[in-house]
């Protein structure tokens, strides 16, 4: 798991550097024109990265428990798999030397895993939950990854995990009307406004919450 964190950081890396780029361009060389969608990226980026991040932990923590070498989840026990997957690990299984990748069992696990996950989202609170549960037994998730957060961020008040949950629902939400919206106010007809610190601070959030779980389902 350490390689999927370590490239959500380089994700998370590359958002700040679009701020250190806005901050730039507005403080430094007194750019005239509206730089406010390099802020938007940012969010749209870290939320992006987030969702990856939670693709990968539970993909290789299934593939750790396919392997006996992670203690398996009620469901990830009652996780289904295709005929056509059967078939392929019971045909592997026969080969006493694999000579490629696709002669393992493995393989054709990750492959099923990949095809039930690929049209899923795992942004929202409760969803990232679900998702976890096939690779953390943990009962009171949001609760453990609460008390793990390792650094106060920002301006934010959290005080429960009920705090993390609603704020991280909140960019989901800031996220799909950049997004699908082009973040227009339907109100209005204009964008909404947004400013460094608030761009600023969701990515910051971002990635102290997804420290917080890698170090809670590592």
């Amino acid at each position: 798991m350490q390689r999927a964190y370590n490239e959500f950081s380089e994700q998370i890396k590359s958002c700040n550097e679009l701020y250190a780029i806005h901050d730039h361009l507005k403080n430094t060389l007194a750019y005239p024109q509206d730089l406010s969608d390099l802020l938007r990226a940012q969010i749209v980026y870290s939320v992006s990265a987030l969702d990856k991040l939670i693709h990968d932990f539970v993909k290789i923590g299934m593939i750790e428990a396919f392997n006996n070498q992670r203690q398996k989840t009620n469901k990830f026990s009652n996780f289904g798999i295709s005929l056509n997957t059967l078939i392929q690990i019971q045909k592997v299984s026969l080969i006493t030397i694999p000579q490629s990748p696709e002669e393992t069992a493995i393989y054709w696990f990750e492959q099923e895993i990949v095809l039930r996950h690929k049209t899923f989202s795992f942004q929202d609170p409760d969803k990232i939950s679900d998702a976890l549960s096939l690779i953390w037994s943990e009962e009171h998730k949001w609760r453990k990854i609460y008390l793990n957060l390792s650094q106060p961020i920002r301006t934010l008040t959290l005080t429960t995990e009920k705090d993390i949950k609603i704020y991280l629902k909140n960019i989901i939400m800031r996220r799909n009307q950049i997004v699908h919206e082009g973040d227009i106010s339907l109100l209005l007809n204009k964008k909404d406004t947004i400013d460094e610190e608030e761009a600023k601070t969701m990515v910051d959030f971002i990635g102290a919450l997804c420290k917080s779980i890698y170090d809670c389902v590592n």
